[in-house]
């Protein structure tokens, strides 16, 4: 059968899609691009927000409206956390939730299946174990972990992908081997990773010591700050090709809304967590998350955020406004922000997301550079430095999917134009 996969927000879902194809490409199945040619459609949803839940659903629709022959399975953390709306969509034969790899076998069975629309959406308390997917010549994203612990007051992904499990270390190296042979970047990637911890009680440490001496660009997708301390930080120093790039989540720069968030951290802890990596990286990439106009953030508390991160001085910072999602602990007990607060607070913040990204990439002119290119961009190819800067080479003098080393020269709309050396 002819396969269309739609794959919406983080990249655990993207790598779970990818395995999936992978797994229906070896039993014969055929991956199209084209959702008119399609037998099948598989979406992995989002519900991360209420706009990522919407666009999940309207995306259901659409495919349907593209090609009203084609038969829909849903999955993903969306349909998880309601199923019924999408059991009555039209195309629609089968819901699913987190049991992503029983899809497997229901398109390899369907005439089996007589009562349609199927729906399961048990949550697996073991890791369930994916196939390796099909290698990108570029980046290749490694799924080390699932679920999560954390109980965040305004997230609902522990309710739907259920508490943390880590993947088998032996598991995670031997695909980072291969990926290794073909892709020139490896990210390590999870809900948590953080939070890896294997039942033999192997750490994040522990991987990172037995994936070192690895020949690849090694990156992680995300790490919670309470997991940097100096043990940690000298490991990623030993690793062959650590790129220095650290995407640490604040989420809030106020000390009472982080209590409120059940962050469980102060901003001065989260601060000194940054200085130590500086301590040993220098001036490297460091990003982060930042929620707006969380239900209890006063105007004081936002400008205490304001402060922490010009304090912290990100590369970048990822704002996006609060999202009220029905069954957090916060949603119970406090009202969301009216919009006009919370769109104001959010043009503000991203003039201080641009005056840092500026301010960081202004650093490195003139400095040389890694940079592993991908993607083009008009007269130019894009890439990344290890730092995660975005770079313009000239497209003539450069393919894609190749490391090079080049010099930064000049800033262009947020990106850094540069040319090979």
């Amino acid at each position: 059968m002819n396969i269309y996969i739609k794959k919406m927000g983080c990249k655990v879902n993207e790598y779970e899609a990818s395995s999936i194809m992978t797994e229906l490409t070896n039993l014969g199945h055929n991956e199209v691009n084209n959702v008119s040619l399609a037998d099948i459609a598989i979406v992995f949803t989002c519900a991360v927000t209420n706009e990522a839940e919407s666009k999940s659903r309207q995306m259901v629709s659409k495919i349907y409206k593209l090609n009203p022959n084609i038969k829909t399975i849903v999955c993903g953390c969306s349909s998880q956390n309601n199923a019924e709306q999408y059991i009555t969509k039209n195309g629609v034969i089968a819901v699913f939730g987190m049991n992503k790899l029983d899809i497997i076998k229901l398109i390899d069975n369907l005439q089996n299946f007589d009562n349609l629309p199927f729906v399961n959406c048990q949550i697996n308390k073991e890791y369930d174990n994916y196939c390796v997917p099909k290698m990108n010549k570029t980046r290749h994203f490694v799924k080390i972990q699932d679920g999560c612990d954390n109980f965040c007051s305004y997230c609902l992904i522990p309710y739907l992908r259920g508490r943390s499990r880590s993947r088998d270390l032996q598991d995670v190296v031997r695909e980072i081997e291969i990926a290794s042979k073909s892709s020139k970047e490896i990210v390590i990637t999870g809900i948590d990773v953080s939070n890896y911890k294997t039942k033999n009680g192997e750490t994040l440490k522990d991987l990172i010591k037995s994936i070192k001496d690895i020949e690849v660009r090694l990156r992680f997708s995300s790490l919670e700050c309470n997991i940097i301390d100096e043990e940690l930080l000298l490991l990623l120093k030993q690793c062959k090709n650590f790129c220095p790039h650290f995407h640490l989540p604040l989420q809030s720069g106020a000390n009472q809304t982080l209590k409120d968030m059940n962050r469980h951290y102060t901003k001065e802890k989260f601060l000194e967590k940054i200085e130590l990596i500086r301590k040993h990286f220098g001036d490297c990439g460091i990003t982060t998350d930042v929620i707006v106009g969380f239900p209890t953030e006063t105007q004081k508390d936002f400008e205490e955020t304001l402060d922490t991160i010009n304090k912290a001085q990100f590369s970048d910072i990822h704002a996006f406004p609060y999202s009220n999602r029905v069954g957090t602990a916060i949603s119970k007990i406090a009202k969301p922000l009216a919009s006009e607060v919370v769109n104001h607070r959010q043009q503000i913040l991203l003039q201080l997301k641009h005056k840092l990204h500026n301010e960081f990439m202004s650093r490195h002119i003139d400095k040389t550079a890694e940079v592993l290119t991908e993607n083009i961009k008009g007269d130019y190819i894009t890439g990344y430095t290890k730092e995660y800067i975005k770079v313009l080479l000239p497209k003539n003098e450069i393919k894609s999917s190749v490391i090079v080393n080049v010099k930064l020269l000049n800033i262009i709309d947020n990106e850094m134009l540069a040319k090979k050396i």
